[in-house]
C-alpha cells in the first residue's frame, strides 16, 4: 500500500531532524490546538512523524527527533522553540522538518501549506525542500481545496517569522498539512491509515528532494579558514548529481550565472575553474583583521540549492 520507490535511495546518508509541533501541550482540558471534537493537534503531529521516520529509515535516512514523548517539559515557549531548533543546529541537519496541523475559528478551510524563512541564508534551499514536500502531499493526502501558491513566507505568519524556522541555520521548512479544524478534516485525522498517508506524501517528497541533488560547499584554500591580509579564497562546489556517475558525470551540473557569493549584503567576485569544480573568490578589504561568514550558493541544473552555504573565516590583518 506504501510502497519504497527506487530513487528513495538517494535519502541514504541524509540527516533529516523531525519536529513533532505542539508535544506537550499543557492544558490537556483545554481547547487550544484540538478539533471540533477535541483531537488534539499535538497528537496527530507525533504520529504522523512517528510513521515518517519508518519510512526514512527504511530508506537509509539518518532520523533525529526533537522529542519523542507526549509531555509537557514544563519550559517557557520560547525556550521550549529554542531546544527544538537546536537540535537541528547541532546535528548539522541537512533539512529540518516541523510538522503541524493548522487550525482556525472558521470550520471551512482545509488545504495544505509550507513554510520557510525568507530571512535566512537558507531560504533558497528551504523553499526547494518545501515545493517537493507540497507535491508529495498533494499526490497522497487529495484535498479539494488548494492554494494558488503554498510554499509561503514565514513573514507572512509574523514580522521576524516563525521561531523554529527563523532560529534554523540549516535548510528549515514548517508544514500545516491539513485543518484539524474542518470537521470532516478531523474525523480523517482520526484514522491511523490516514496518518500513515500523510506520512508517505513527506517521505515521497523527500526522496524526489534527494534525487534532485543535495548541493554541497567546501573550503579549499586557505584549509584552516585563516585569510592573510584579507586575500583570495578557494571553495569546492559539489552538484550532488556528478558524483552518482552515469551519462554527462564529467559535466559540471550547475548553472554558472545562479553562482553567488557574499559577505553579508555584500556580492563579491568570483572566478569559476570548471574543470576543477571550484571558484575563486575574493575578500573585501573592510573584512582584514576580523571574522567573517562567506556565503556561496548555486543552482544545480535540477533547481536545488546549496543546503550549506556558510563558511567560517578569519580575515587575518598584514
Amino acid at each position: 500500500m506504501f510502497p519504497i520507490p527506487a530513487y528513495a535511495r538517494f535519502l541514504e546518508g541524509v540527516t533529516i531532524v523531525l519536529d513533532p509541533g505542539h508535544i506537550g501541550q499543557r492544558d490537556p482540558g483545554g481547547s487550544w490546538r484540538r478539533g471540533p471534537t477535541g483531537l488534539r493537534e499535538a497528537e496527530i503531529n507525533l504520529r504522523v512523524a512517528q510513521y515518517l521516520r519508518g519510512f526514512l529509515l527504511h530508506a537509509g535516512a539518518r532520523v533525529v527527533f526533537t522529542r519523542e514523548i507526549d509531555e509537557s517539559l514544563d519550559l517557557p515557549d520560547k525556550e521550549d522553540l529554542r531546544q527544538r531548533v537546536a537540535v537541528a543546529n547541532r546535528e548539522q541537519a541537512d533539512l529540518f522538518l516541523s510538522i503541524h496541523h493548522n487550525g482556525v475559528g472558521n470550520p471551512d478551510p482545509n488545504y495544505t501549506s509550507l513554510f520557510y524563512h525568507s530571512a535566512s541564508d537558507n531560504a533558497a534551499a528551504s523553499a526547494c525542500a518545501a515545493r517537493y514536500l507540497l507535491n508529495g502531499l498533494n499526490d497522497t493526502l487529495r484535498l479539494q481545496k488548494h492554494l494558488g501558491c503554498a510554499v509561503l513566507s514565514d513573514e507572512l505568519r509574523f514580522k521576524n517569522g516563525l521561531a523554529v524556522l527563523r532560529e534554523a541555520r540549516v535548510p528549515a521548512v514548517l508544514s500545516e498539512a491539513s485543518f484539524h479544524s474542518n470537521p470532516e478534516e478531523e474525523a480523517r485525522l482520526r484514522d491511523l491509515v490516514y496518518n500513515r498517508r500523510e506520512a508517505y506524501g513527506l517521505f515521497l517528497g523527500l526522496a524526489r528532494w534527494a534525487q534532485a541533488g543535495l548541493p554541497a560547499v567546501a573550503l579549499v584554500e586557505p584549509s584552516n579558514g585563516r585569510v592573510r591580509g584579507g586575500g583570495d579564497v578557494v571553495v569546492a562546489l559539489d552538484d550532488g548529481l556528478s558524483s552518482r556517475g552515469g551519462w554527462g558525470a564529467e559535466r559540471l551540473r550547475i548553472l554558472p550565472d545562479s553562482i553567488v557569493a557574499k559577505v553579508g549584503a555584500e556580492l563579491l567576485p568570483w572566478e569559476l575553474d570548471a574543470g576543477r569544480r571550484r571558484i575563486r573568490i575574493t575578500l573585501p578589504q573592510r573584512v582584514r583583521g576580523s571574522r567573517c561568514t562567506l556565503v556561496v550558493d548555486f543552482e544545480n541544473t535540477l533547481g536545488q540549492h546549496v543546503l550549506h552555504p556558510r563558511i567560517e573565516l578569519v580575515a587575518e590583518a598584514r
